[in-house]
């Protein structure tokens, strides 16, 4: 005889809520396995998550040899700032491999010479192999002297709406700079500005004066209208005081300046750039600078000490004392070592 049709009770309140979660979470894993992992940028606009404690990278990574009087002031200008930065450890490099790569290429081609460009172009691409293994979708890399404007972060939100605006970002896009590009230049010591390149200005009231602009390309600034900043395509940019790369540029950089075959790292880049084996954008005035010890003592960097041609002062002597940074009108590292602007800003 069939057992009689005896109807479930009612779902208990314990058991509704897990079938809830579960769903959540089918539903959460579907859009992520599908669609792949949400952007970290997704609830903000890009321009307010180009001013966040990244500045709308996915991190910030600093070339460093270790603790110095530079790494110390660059943190202490992070942290006044609002800026979080990571130092990654320096893998070792030996007098062998040093000599490997000042010979790499055919001989007709430019090669680097002096030890200490030879350590910064490795351990360059040693923090770019950094970022691809840490799989990330950007990265603002910056030497460990640099300094900023302590409106840093209203600066780069200015930088992301002339970036997406220059290259046609879709604005179903929400990164804070779009992904028409390969390295995004924004420390540096100069790009000539002619009327022939295409460019977009902006306002931007923390920008030098052309009159009052510091470096090798100041002949160049009257291109640009003074109090504004201006995007457009690298060609001649040199220095890599602070450099965005994507995913994409780090992948790119890694193949064009992993075979040696120029003077030094950012001539590397500037020749990819050049010639379009790169795709690169740099923001002109630059926004970030390398600080300058006293004058007293010299400048004091890591490539000039390993080339034995940069001051030996002792740090102690000229750390407590202020230097300045070219064309950063008020300096993060000044304001917060010794709460002033730099001399010559």
């Amino acid at each position: 005889m069939p057992h009689p049709f005896t109807p479930r009770g009612r779902l208990s309140h314990g058991r509704l809520k897990h079938l809830v979660v579960a769903c959540i979470f089918t539903i959460i894993t579907y859009y992520y396995v599908s669609r792949g992992p949400p952007t970290q940028f997704a609830l903000l606009s890009p321009k307010d998550a180009a001013g966040n404690s990244t500045l709308g990278f996915q991190k910030i990574l600093v070339l460093s040899e270790g603790p110095s009087w530079r790494t110390r002031g660059l943190k202490a200008a992070a942290e006044h700032t609002g800026l979080d930065v990571e130092i990654p450890k320096q893998p070792p490099l030996t007098v062998e491999m040093i000599e490997a790569f000042q010979k790499l290429g055919p001989e007709n081609v430019p090669h680097p010479v002096d030890t200490g460009e030879v350590r910064n172009w490795l351990s360059s691409l040693d923090l770019v192999k950094y970022m691809v293994m840490a799989d990330l979708e950007s990265a603002l890399f910056l030497e460990d002297d640099v300094d900023w404007d302590v409106s840093v972060k209203d600066q780069m939100r200015l930088v992301s709406d002339a970036v997406r605006e220059f290259t046609l970002t879709d604005s179903q896009d929400r990164s804070p700079y779009g992904h028409a590009w390969d390295i995004l230049w924004i420390g540096h010591s100069g790009e000539p500005t002619v009327n022939k390149t295409r460019r977009l200005e902006y306002d931007d009231p923390s920008a030098p004066l052309p009159a009052n602009y510091i470096g090798w390309s100041k002949r160049y600034m009257d291109g640009i209208t003074p109090g504004k900043r201006a995007v457009q395509r690298s060609s001649l940019t040199v220095a890599s005081f602070a450099i965005g790369f994507s995913r994409r540029g780090a992948m790119k950089v890694l193949k064009w300046a992993g075979k040696g075959e120029d003077k030094a790292f950012d001539i590397r880049l500037q020749q990819g750039c050049k010639f379009k084996d790169l795709s690169c954008l740099v923001i002109n005035p630059e926004l970030m600078h390398h600080y300058v010890p006293p004058t007293d003592f010299g400048h004091i960097s890591t490539v000039a000490d390993a080339n034995l041609k940069g001051s030996k002062a002792e740090e102690e002597e000229f750390e407590h004392v202020m230097g300045d940074t070219p064309n950063i009108l008020h300096s993060a590292r000044c304001r917060a070592l010794f709460d002033s602007t730099c001399p010559r800003n």
